[in-house]
């Protein structure tokens, strides 16, 4: 590992081991009891010679989706921020910036520190909520429903004003219709997942409704 990115990584750590997570290489890994999670990963990506390039993504896992990827393999040791419900790519730069630039590049010491700085800040703002997301599928409904909401009134901003507007618009990206779901799957309400594609037993839709008819016998019992 380049020595710039592993001191930033060293930084991170720093600050993710106290909120919990567990880091595996370049993937930072947090879950809680009932395996619902959060992963951070680090991707990097191509660079100018002397400089490190790369990514910061980030997600929201929900157990029972974990399991359709992972079955009965450990999903905290290979859990990724692209199997989660909401997914987002750390901005790399400051609200000063006209537009956001999502690549952190290292150079210097003092490249570390500013890239460090960033990702910290987000950290704080952030890792509350998205805990508090865990497990939860009505919070993480009503969540990606206030995000819809204000991205269209930044758009509306965006559309009356001409320019982009920093911080205007909603972090991330939910899977709202799978996260609806699951919601419906783990109630055991069959009906309301039998419109979700399922022919293919392989697919995501034949995992939601097979859980939505466990559930279902389950209440029976």
């Amino acid at each position: 590992m380049n020595a710039l990115l592993r001191r930033f990584v060293g930084l991170l750590e720093a600050d993710l081991a106290a909120a919990g997570f567990v880091r595996r290489g370049p993937v930072f890994r947090y879950f809680d009891p009932e395996g619902n999670g959060i992963a951070l990963n680090i991707q990097r990506t191509t660079a100018l010679q002397g400089e490190v390039a790369f990514f910061i993504n980030v997600g929201v896992l929900l157990a029972p989706h974990l399991r359709y990827y992972f079955g009965e393999d450990d999903a905290r040791r290979d859990a990724m921020p692209h199997h989660s419900v909401w997914n987002h790519r750390l901005v790399a730069t400051d609200d000063t910036a006209e537009l956001p630039d999502h690549t952190f590049t290292l150079s210097t010491e003092a490249d570390v520190e500013y890239a460090a700085t960033i990702v910290r800040v987000w950290l704080a703002k952030n890792l509350p909520g998205m805990k508090t997301w865990l497990g939860d599928t009505d919070a993480m409904l009503a969540a990606a429903e206030a995000d819809r909401e204000r991205a269209a009134r930044a758009r509306t901003e965006q559309l009356a004003s001409g320019r982009w507007k920093s911080g205007a618009w909603p972090e991330g990206r939910w899977s709202t219709r799978l996260i609806a779901a699951y919601r419906h799957a783990e109630r055991g309400d069959v009906d309301a997942v039998m419109d979700f594609p399922h022919s293919d037993p392989d697919s995501v839709g034949a995992d939601i409704v097979a859980l939505a008819r466990r559930r279902a016998a389950e209440r029976k019992r």
